[in-house]
């Protein structure tokens, strides 16, 4: 169950980020994240934290409502 959240998230995260545009490189700066933390969390690969979902969020120009609109 843990893991089938990370991913619908993760895939989320990268649906958003590919509808603007922009790179991991991108978002992860915009989100003050490494490269290589946002390709783990966007593969479900690692559990993502609140903090870090409020700033992936923040990055899209989104509030956490708006990220979970049509989860």
């Amino acid at each position: 169950m843990a893991k089938d959240i990370c991913v619908r998230i993760g895939r989320r995260i990268r649906i958003l980020r590919t509808e603007r545009g922009w790179t991991q490189a991108m978002l992860a700066d915009h989100a003050e994240l490494t490269r290589e933390h946002l390709s783990e969390l966007e593969n479900g690969h690692k559990e993502i934290g609140v903090r870090a979902l409020e700033k992936i969020a923040q990055a899209l120009d989104l509030n956490l409502h708006q990220f979970f609109e049509g989860f």
